[in-house]
């Protein structure tokens, strides 16, 4: 193995940096995020990101896919470090860290790229596991940019990078914006717009969805507010049985997104 350059105290500027990133009143301010695991770390070199450095223990760069990791930093020309399992456990945002992480620039929030048929719009969605599926099942399902409100979580929250699997990294957003701008944005360009709701609404298999689409999912509880509602083409529900009144934003999202690529297939 490649002989790294060896961090051993918690008070490097390098480790304060990394713990910083996973305290949500510093990080968001910070032009950084923390990248976690194998598959995380990996995905990020893959996807082109800029990765500041990487942390990782001896084992864990001497097992197959730390080797794997450290061949692709260093082709990126990424500082590798190797650590002691403390400054791991200390960084580390997880129960069970995997003994290694990164530290990542964040990506600029981008609009959708031309041409695009398939939006996710998010209304003030605050968990982050939620978020991270949001992410994730955007994705998986042909939607090519979400916009996210004020009042969202932020994307960068370590919970939300783990629950995306890697989609935050490849899928463009942006944030921080009133719903308003984006229902504007999205009837500029023609946009049949269908909001998630339970109360006046079809279900999905009662209702023709057109493109280009946006689906939009709201905050946890509350939900959509009645404006937006309105101000979209349709309101659209999940078809249930028994006593359940309603199911968490990532599932319901997720599978309204497989069902409005399955009843307008890309072309």
């Amino acid at each position: 193995m490649t002989r790294l350059s060896k961090i051993e105290s918690v008070q490097n500027g390098m480790v304060k940096h990394a713990y910083s990133l996973k305290i949500p009143q510093k990080s968001k301010d910070l032009e950084d995020f923390l990248c976690e695991g194998f598959h995380l770390v990996r995905e990020a070199l893959k996807s082109g990101l800029k990765c500041r450095f990487i942390f990782a223990t001896k084992d864990t760069w001497n097992n197959p896919e730390g080797k794997e990791i450290l061949s692709l930093a260093q082709g990126e020309k990424v500082r590798c470090f190797e650590v002691t399992s403390k400054i791991i456990s200390y960084v580390s945002d997880t129960v069970t860290p995997q003994g290694i992480l990164a530290v990542v620039g964040k990506m600029p929030s981008q609009w959708p790229r031309e041409p695009f048929s398939r939006v996710l719009a998010v209304y003030q969605v605050q968990d982050a596991g939620n978020m991270g599926t949001l992410f994730r099942s955007a994705e998986a399902f042909g939607v090519q940019g979400i916009l996210l409100t004020e009042g969202c979580c932020d994307p960068f929250s370590p919970k939300v990078v783990r629950a995306s699997m890697g989609s935050l990294f490849r899928l463009p957003f942006v944030q921080h914006e009133k719903w308003e701008t984006y229902q504007d944005f999205l009837e500029q360009r023609q946009f049949h717009s269908y909001a998630l709701a339970v109360q006046g609404a079809e279900t999905l298999p009662k209702v023709k969805f057109l493109t280009p689409m946006a689906f939009w999912a709201g905050a946890e509880g509350a939900g959509l507010p009645d404006e937006l509602v309105k101000a979209c083409d349709a309101a659209v529900s999940i078809p249930m049985t028994g006593p359940v009144e309603s199911l968490n934003v990532g599932v319901a999202a997720s599978l309204a997104l497989f069902w409005g690529r399955f009843q307008a297939p890309v072309s």
